[in-house]
């Protein structure tokens, strides 16, 4: 007897899923830190450290939707062995290039990788962990202590041993992902992959237009729809806290171990705040709870030139993690619920195409911004254009109660 009921999920597949999310989304933080301060010993202009920084999201554009079919065509595991072992190898050759369209080359498969990573956990919650709200939120809050560790390490590792100290550790780091993935059972025993998850073979592995238009038929349901912009306005202030935001602080004099530990502190808010996410749902409808805190997250680090120490910076970045944690649960099941047990790698492949179109456009065009008006503006145009968006779904939910309940278990 193992005291297990028939659909609790083993400890060591939860394990293998949140080992993964951990450190997929870990080495992006990793990433925040030290892609910053690297650049910074570069002569680039703030319009082409746009495109730097906008990089990493190139490809998970264009591959997001056909990754997730992948996914549910010959199972999550296969798929991740591969894309984390690209992210455990990119990193090396960081300090090995000055050229900055090689830089930007780095980053287009170190993003393609991290993409890959995160996609395929909230994948598995639903191959592996039936789509539940708890597995998610156990999962978004796990994942922090990730988010506590690393960006301080390669903080640190930078201040030590220079570029190739802190990229190294960051392959090191990466290699995790690696592990967790061979870790995973071979196939998931949901309905998504249980008739594709043994075939294989070059026409399998290749994009099918018609995985893509599957998936944008996804959007023809105005709840799905919804979840994605705003999974997508998330992404705004993240881009903003991984490009321009580093550059600010170290304007400050903030060393490197200091932005770090700074990222860090914010990973405890995100952390336990993601575990309020199914009690603040019993009280408030799940699209308003996503709305209202994705929103705060924006406006917090928007403020980031009014605050003018680093008690405060770190007390407004713990309170905008925070904010963002409550809305990761509710942003992976609402899509997931949305989409049908059919097709929750393609809905979950859609929301990284969407998150990918909002990080590309936000750090560039925070570079144009910062260029035209100053990197101090940049903060405070970025966040009233993200508002305006926020507004309108605002209003729009509003307008449709029917969209707003949705959600609701």
């Amino acid at each position: 007897m193992t005291g297990r009921t028939p659909d609790e999920v083993p400890w060591r597949t939860q394990g293998a899923v949140y080992g993964i999310g951990l450190f997929s989304t870990s080495i992006f933080h990793m990433a925040a830190v030290v892609v910053p301060l690297y650049v910074s010993t570069l002569d680039v202009a703030p319009a082409v450290l746009g495109v730097v920084f906008a990089a990493p999201h190139f490809l998970p554009l264009l591959f997001s939707i056909h990754a997730g079919s992948l996914m549910d065509r010959l199972g999550a595991r296969r798929v991740m062995v591969v894309c984390t072992l690209i992210g455990a190898l990119t990193p090396l050759f960081y300090p090995a290039v000055s050229w900055v369209w090689a830089l930007v080359a780095c980053q287009m498969f170190f993003g393609f990788s991290e993409s890959m990573g995160w996609l395929g956990a909230q994948t598995m919650i639903g191959q592996y962990m039936h789509g539940r709200t708890s597995y998610a939120g156990r999962m978004s809050f796990i994942i922090r202590f990730g988010h506590l560790v690393a960006p301080p390490m390669a903080g640190a590792m930078w201040d030590v041993a220079g570029p190739w100290g802190a990229f190294g550790i960051m392959s090191v780091w990466a290699s995790g992902s690696v592990v967790c993935a061979l870790l995973l059972p071979p196939k998931a025993g949901g309905a998504a992959t249980g008739e594709h998850a043994g075939r294989g073979g070059i026409r399998a592995l290749l994009p099918r237009p018609s995985d893509y238009f599957d998936a944008f038929r996804l959007l023809g349901a105005p709840a799905v729809a919804v979840v994605v912009i705003l999974g997508g306005t998330m992404h705004i202030g993240n881009a903003v806290q991984s490009s321009f935001y580093p550059l600010w602080l170290k304007d400050m004099g903030i060393t490197g171990t200091a932005i770090g530990t700074l990222i860090s502190i914010s990973s405890i808010g995100a952390a336990f705040f993601s575990l309020l996410t199914a009690r603040a749902t019993r009280y408030v409808p799940s699209f308003w709870v996503l709305l209202l805190s994705l929103w705060a997250g924006i406006v917090l680090i928007s403020v980031t030139p009014l605050l003018g120490s680093y008690v405060v910076l770190a007390v407004a970045l713990f309170l905008r993690s925070g904010a963002n944690g409550l809305a990761q649960p509710l942003v992976i099941t609402l899509v997931l619920r949305g989409a049908g047990s059919a097709r929750q790698g393609k809905a979950i492949g859609l929301r990284g195409t969407a998150n990918r179109i909002a990080s590309i456009i936000s750090p560039i065009l925070m570079g144009a911004l910062v260029q035209a008006l100053g990197l101090e503006k940049g903060f405070y145009a970025i966040g009233a254009l993200a508002s305006l968006v926020m507004a309108a779904l605002g209003i729009f939910l509003w307008c449709r109660p029917d969209v707003a309940r949705s959600g609701e278990d």
